[in-house]
C-alpha cells in the first residue's frame, strides 16, 4: 500500500495519468482519488506563520494558485483524450446545421 500524500490545503487536485480532479478533505482530514486511488492526508501548515502574512501577500499566493489551475484547465481543453478522438472518428460532427441562418427548408 502506498504512503498517503500529505497536503497542506483543504482543497487540492489530483492528475496522476487521468483528468484533473479537485477534492476537499472529509471531517477526518482524509481523501482518496476516485480515479487512481491515491490517498491524501491533510496536515496543517504552520498556521501562525500564515496568519502573520499581510493581506497583499495572501492575495498574491491565492492568485498564483488560481493562475496555475487556469493554465491546467486551458491545457486540458486543448488536449483531446483518446476516447474523444475515437468518438470524433466514429461520429464526426458535421459543420452544417439545420439551425444555421443559411439553411433553406425548400
Amino acid at each position: 500500500m502506498m504512503k498517503p500524500k500529505i497536503i497542506h490545503t483543504k482543497t487540492f487536485s489530483c492528475a496522476n495519468d487521468h483528468p484533473i480532479v479537485w477534492y476537499t478533505f472529509d471531517e477526518n482530514n482524509k481523501a482518496m482519488c476516485d480515479y487512481c486511488a491515491t490517498q491524501f492526508v491533510y496536515e496543517d501548515y504552520d498556521e501562525k506563520k500564515e496568519k502573520e502574512l499581510d493581506f497583499h501577500t495572501k492575495m498574491l499566493k491565492e492568485k498564483e494558485l488560481l493562475d496555475m489551475s487556469m493554465k491546467e484547465s486551458i491545457k486540458q481543453k486543448k488536449e483531446r483524450t483518446h476516447s474523444e478522438k475515437m468518438q470524433d472518428d466514429l461520429e464526426p460532427i458535421s459543420i452544417s446545421c439545420p439551425m444555421d441562418e443559411y439553411y433553406d427548408e425548400n
